[in-house]
């Protein structure tokens, strides 16, 4: 690992990088396409035609319809979710868990008759979005993992800001014109530098929110 204290962190933002770093690019980049979850949702499921406001006895009878389908359908869940009915999604979203690691149930009815909505058979940007925490994995073994190549993550940039002694006068250094291996090094210590508060942030409020 090296000889000095900075040596070793060093090896440490290395290796920790290396070793996660392919999970966390699949996670960042599912988590930037999450933002637009709504519209490739939409996108996806041309059939969803855009509604008319729904007036409070509708979204009443919606949410009776929903809780008689779970009644039946997830009498023994453990928790029910239920989405009422928007102008831009207009069914009836339910959700329920059994009992945990395992797959949760889902349903999406007609507001009007109860009635399993046809809508085609995607999940859409939602695929996206529990990709970006459960990798498309069992929930608990999915974030597990993600939780733990954040905090290794976390150990990465403390790690490279100890290792960085000038690490703000690096911010300014780009040669250019020097061996391609400097230029690249400078590069990446220019956008680790400029990145670094938002890193810390994302990175720290993702382990904080997984962990429970």
């Amino acid at each position: 690992m090296g000889q000095t204290f900075r040596q070793a962190m060093a090896w440490l933002h290395t290796w920790s990088g290396l070793i996660v770093g392919w999970v966390l690019l699949a996670v960042f980049v599912t988590g930037t396409a999450s933002y637009y979850r709504a519209d490739i949702s939409r996108w996806m499921r041309p059939e969803l035609e855009r509604a008319a406001p729904f007036s409070p006895d509708a979204m009443a009878r919606a949410a009776e319809l929903g809780v008689a389908h779970l009644k039946t359908h997830a009498g023994r869940a453990r928790t029910w979710f239920i989405g009422l009915p928007q102008p831009d999604h207009p069914v009836v979203d339910l959700f329920w868990r059994t009992r945990p690691g395992t797959p949760p149930g889902q349903a999406r009815l007609d507001p009007a008759t109860g009635e399993p909505a046809v809508i085609r058979d995607t999940r859409g940007g939602d695929f996206l979005y529990r990709f970006h925490f459960e990798l498309h994995m069992p929930p608990l073994w999915g974030r597990w993992i993600v939780g733990l190549c954040a905090m290794i993550m976390l150990v990465a940039l403390i790690s490279g800001v100890i290792t960085h002694r000038r690490i703000f006068a690096d911010f300014f250094t780009f040669r250019r014109d020097k061996a391609a291996q400097r230029g690249w090094l400078d590069a990446h210590n220019v956008t680790g530098v400029l990145a670094l508060p938002f890193h810390l942030m994302i990175t720290y409020t993702g382990i904080v929110t997984l962990a429970l």
